[in-house]
């Protein structure tokens, strides 16, 4: 990044942020936030890490009903939509993974009530009645452990209480925007509660079907259908024992999404229409017994079941996918021991194993992949995975000690071994269609078929496979409260995420389902990534507890990064596009908070960060924008004096930055309480999010040359990238002198800012899923 341009940016934000201190003298306190991410249970200021906390107030100011909607809340939190599968691929500072099957792990580790979420498709768990979310950012190897790389999201739910207290809330919005919510807490005994909360969220989508398609009628592209239902119980029969257990239903019947070319004009020629048939059922749990000497022992578990079927096809890229079926069941179970929070060396200790399964049959009728049957839009190919697991255990530890009143140590270890399984997976080929019943293998290849005069399928890779990886991880911290309002602290982390299996070897008579162990399979394996942060950091109260000021500055290093890439085939010594890691890269950058009760009424809220991320070793294939016109767009890692591709298909991206990673992200907000003359509360908000270039892709081509897939091709601006752009939202809210009714009327997008979120290359046509458009609504609620 240009010094003086990064140089220039800090300052404004740095002059805004200091202007900002100049307000009313007469100012109320700023409400205390506790969190829960060192496992013990601290006040925000006083938690020495990076991280952003949200109350169940802060969610509804900002229309958060789901994970997508926290986007621009916390520094460096990017998070896009994978629009077919309407799954949430989520970035902290570059970090993440666009990977969302059963066949990845994500990057940032995502938590409810302390319960691990292995699957993005779980993290669409919509947010409703929540206690508050907490994103911590960079590595949390040792308490969260692994696939925490870039950090953890972690949703607490409101938990029972022994007050008897209902909330019933409706929005109305454009687009046909219905949402209904609603809670019910009632104690049943003295020491026993109850607590119902359930919401349905209902939208049309924005993508249509093209004039004459046959689809043309049925849901847009993008409609969403989403609705969850909870039912928790806490129960306290003594002082020192507690137990809460959670029951959480969500589906998912909405279409998935589509990209479209125009932002205001959405439109494709879909070849199947959108159908998304999600179930989850969650069960988590937690006891907590504290004995006479202080120690509380907790035990935490979650089972969770999850199926799937789908249905899309997208122009773009020409066929027709359908999940006939899948299914996910995990488990995850934690012993923790932990001692008072007021001794002077503070400490936890705890042993952790999850267990998932997953199966899968996906199919896709196309006309691609070397198939020359008559019909060829009737060639189907089906990826079909009985048996898939993965087995975690690991062990922790991490203890606090006060050196003296004002200087504290840390130290944290965490252990993990993992171990994952493929068993009895197929990848089969078909020269005809199926309708997603069993199918026969008759052949040993598609020349066998041939040859016979005949239709017919065959293996064309076994995908059976085992490996198992160990990593330690741990944390070192030093922290100083320098004065009654400033803490700071120094930390060192590391962080781990786990390998990943992937599709196998090409089949044949000799290595096919009777020789399931085909060479070559394990060298495919993409091996785990790990990565360290040095960060320093402070946590500041002033102005009499009116003004919080946090910000810290990191700098990490990753190694043996993860990332799509091209390896060499070890049997056909050809280039192979595969999950492989090919890469490491260095992030830093500078992130902040502030939030400031300007007056008695008035809270002014502002975020943001500076980034710098950027690949410092990728070899990769040019998939996206690789020319059959001959234009030669980089220097080749591999093969110098070629033209339009390079040895083995290999560029250099070296110096190019991770996509999801904007140089520069500001987030401002307002709210103003009035007090009207019958006692009820008028509350105007507005809030602006500001985001630079983004890439959206590892090559970083910025504009695309005219003539690059052909003559009539004119060539485009911002080809790969999102230009930068300020989004403002907009709310009035009326709450009654009792509290017992309210009203807000809103609007999202004000200024109707298309964002992109996916690209798709279609030769000359370049297509992208977008975010929401502008929508205006109003929304009721009913307090008891």
């Amino acid at each position: 990044m240009n010094n003086a341009f990064r140089n220039n940016k800090l300052a404004a934000v740095i002059a805004s942020a200091v202007a900002l201190q100049a307000g009313s003298v007469c100012a109320a306190e700023l409400e205390e936030v506790t969190v829960t991410a060192t496992k013990r249970a601290t006040n925000l200021q006083d938690t020495p890490l990076a991280i952003s906390a949200f109350d169940e107030n802060v969610l509804k100011e900002n229309h958060v009903t789901n994970i997508f909607d926290l986007r621009g809340m916390a520094p460096s939190l990017q998070i896009r939509s994978n629009g077919d599968h309407g799954v949430p691929l989520i970035f902290i500072r570059g970090q993440g993974t666009i990977d969302q099957t059963e066949a990845g792990d994500g990057g940032v580790a995502f938590y409810t009530d302390g319960v691990f979420s292995a699957r993005a498709q779980g993290a669409t768990a919509m947010m409703y009645d929540m206690e508050r979310v907490e994103v911590l950012r960079g590595p949390q190897g040792t308490l969260f452990g692994r696939n925490s790389t870039a950090g953890a999201v972690s949703l607490v739910t409101a938990k029972p209480t022994d007050e008897f207290a209902g909330d019933l809330s409706a929005t109305l919005g454009e687009r046909n925007h219905r949402e209904v919510r609603f809670m019910l807490n009632t104690p049943v005994t003295d020491t026993w509660a109850l607590r119902f909360a359930g919401v349905t969220n209902q939208q049309d989508g924005e993508t249509d079907f093209a004039a004459g398609n046959p689809f043309s009628g049925r849901d847009k592209y993008g409609t969403r259908d989403l609705s969850s239902f909870r039912a928790s119980s806490m129960y306290r029969p003594t002082d020192n024992l507690q137990w809460f257990l959670s029951y959480e239903y969500f589906a998912n019947q909405g279409t998935g999404d589509v990209p479209s070319t125009d932002f205001e004009d959405r439109v494709n020629d879909a070849t199947a229409p959108g159908s998304i048939d999600l179930e989850t059922n969650t069960i988590r749990t937690r006891l907590d017994y504290t004995f006479a000497d202080d120690l509380t022992l907790s035990y935490i578990g979650g089972f969770t079941e999850m199926s799937q079927g789908q249905l899309y096809g997208n122009q773009y890229q020409g066929d027709i996918r359908h999940t006939v079926a899948s299914g996910h069941s995990a488990s995850s179970h934690e012993l923790q021991l932990t001692n008072a929070d007021d001794n002077r060396f503070r400490w936890t200790a705890g042993v952790y194993a999850f267990e998932e399964e997953n199966d899968i049959r996906f199919d896709m009728l196309h006309g691609s992949w070397g198939f020359t049957p008559q019909d060829s839009a009737t060639t189907l190919s089906s990826f079909q995975q009985p048996e898939r697991t993965t087995d975690s255990t690991s062990a922790y530890a991490q203890g606090t000690y006060d050196i003296t009143d004002d200087f504290r140590a840390t130290l944290g270890l965490r252990y993990t071994h993992d171990e994952r399984q493929d068993r009895g997976g197929r990848s089969i080929d078909c020269t005809y269609a199926h309708d997603g019943s069993p199918i026969e293998i008759g052949f040993a290849n598609q020349a066998d078929i041939v040859a016979d005069g005949g239709q017919g399928c065959y293996y064309r890779q076994v995908n059976d496979m085992k490996d198992d990886w160990g990593n330690t991880t741990y944390l070192v911290r030093l922290e100083k409260d320098l004065n009654d309002e400033v803490m700071g602290y120094l930390s060192y982390a590391t962080g781990w995420k786990s390998g990943v299996l992937q599709d196998g070897q090409n089949a044949s008579p000799s290595n096919s389902n009777e020789h399931p162990d085909v060479a070559g399979n394990s060298k495919l394996v993409q091996q785990p990534e790990e990565n360290s942060s040095l960060e320093l950091g402070i946590k500041s109260s002033l102005l009499d507890n009116r003004m919080t000021l946090n910000a810290n500055l990191f700098l990490m290093d990753y190694t043996d990064m993860q990332v799509t890439s091209a390896v060499i085939d070890p049997v056909t010594q050809e280039s192979r596009l595969t999950k492989t890691n090919a890469g490491s890269a260095t992030i830093q950058g500078l992130e902040f908070t502030m939030n400031y009760a300007v007056t008695d009424n008035g809270v002014l809220t502002v975020t943001g960060s500076l980034l710098d991320a950027t690949y410092d070793d990728y070899d990769g294939q040019e998939t996206n924008f690789n020319s059959a016109a001959g234009l030669n767009w980089n220097a080749c890692a591999q093969g110098a004096g070629t033209t339009s591709t390079c040895a083995n298909d290999l560029w250099d991206f070296s110096g190019n930055t991770l996509p999801n990673a904007p140089d520069v992200t500001l987030a401002v907000s307002y709210k103003h309480d009035i007090q009207l003359s019958n006692g009820a509360m008028l509350t105007p908000r507005i809030a602006m999010t500001y985001q630079d270039d983004t890439y959206l892709t590892y090559e970083n081509r910025g504009d695309r040359p005219a003539g690059t897939y052909g003559a009539d091709d004119p060539g485009e601006k911002d080809f790969d990238r999102q230009p930068a752009y300020a989004k403002f939202d907009a709310s009035l809210a009326y709450a009654s002198a009792d509290d017992s009714w309210s009203a807000e009327l809103y609007a999202l997008n004000l200024t109707n800012e298309g964002i992109k979120q996916e690209i798709f290359i279609g030769g000359t046509d370049t297509a992208y899923t977008w975010a929401p458009s502008r929508e205006a609504g109003l929304r009721f609620g009913y307090h008891f």
